[in-house]
């Protein structure tokens, strides 16, 4: 069976939406049909970036965006922001998954609503960590589920290994051992789809981030740095604060830490593993 699920992982940095991308060109031009989800897009499985609303907080941010259209230039109609935040939208059972991010809104005035959405994420402790791993576990078996049903190769950039060991390292500070546990039993959900992994290694750790820090400044003063959005959040963790990691050389150490239990996890997931080597 070939795989129908390809999982592109690595640190931050890495290159993992271009090694995505290429998978992706590649898969195409052999004549398979591919979708591939990028980190933070309105997503079939995995949750980071991604508010967890009920109906009513739903609601309640579509009429405080129509609200705040009232006063707004009004460059597009109002019919057109419901329907851009409605194809960031999914809903699932008696809730609404929303790729607040992703909204193309058409002034910067909207993003004065976007804390709120934010904070109703599962990720980065929002949620107890039972909430977190029953949620994931239940919307990777359902995607399982559905990707049987046709011949489409799916790719996920980030969206195992990255996003779940970020919270159970990061906000939980788990052992290997819980680690491993808690990912053996997400990837038993989509064993079904035959997952492989596409794994990018970095040969020097601080080089690879701060290459990317250079190509992810901010257009302006008024957004935070790549590098420094990242030191703030890893600064924020728990992990973080026991082990007083801070700056750029916290990301540094935090990334290193996160490729040890990446290659421990790829070593024992039972899973095949392409691995990249990156200069």
């Amino acid at each position: 069976m070939e795989n129908k699920l390809i999982l592109v992982e690595g640190i931050p940095g890495a290159g993992k939406t271009t090694t995505a991308r290429k998978i992706k060109e590649k898969l195409i031009a052999e004549g398979k049909k591919v979708v591939l989800y990028e980190e933070g897009m309105s997503h079939p499985a995995d949750m980071s970036w991604n508010a967890y609303l009920t109906e009513e907080e739903f609601n309640s941010f579509i009429s405080k965006c129509l609200e705040m259209w009232e006063t707004s230039e009004k460059t597009i109609s109002k019919e057109e922001l419901k329907h851009r935040i409605e194809i960031q939208t999914r809903r699932e059972e008696d809730h609404f998954i929303l790729a607040y991010t992703r909204i193309d809104f058409p002034e910067e005035i909207y993003w004065g609503l976007v804390g709120e959405v934010a904070a109703k994420e599962i990720c980065d402790g929002r949620r107890s960590l039972k909430e977190f791993t029953e949620i994931h576990l239940r919307r990777w078996e359902s995607f399982a589920e559905k990707a049987l049903l046709d011949d489409t190769i799916y790719i996920f950039e980030c969206a195992f290994l990255q996003n779940h060991i970020f919270e159970l390292l990061g906000v939980y500070e788990k052992s290997d051992e819980e680690i491993l546990m808690y990912l053996t039993n997400l990837v038993s959900k989509v064993k079904c789809l035959n997952p492989h992994i596409v794994y990018i290694e970095p040969a020097d750790v601080e080089k690879v981030i701060m290459k990317a820090a250079d190509e992810r400044k901010a257009p302006n003063e008024s957004r935070k740095d790549w590098i420094d959005e990242i030191a703030n959040w890893v600064s924020n963790t728990n992990y973080g604060k026991k082990h007083g990691l801070a700056g750029r050389e916290g990301v540094f150490s935090f990334c290193k830490e996160r490729l040890r239990i990446d290659r421990v996890m790829i070593r024992n997931l039972g899973i095949p593993v392409s691995l990249i080597k990156r200069d």
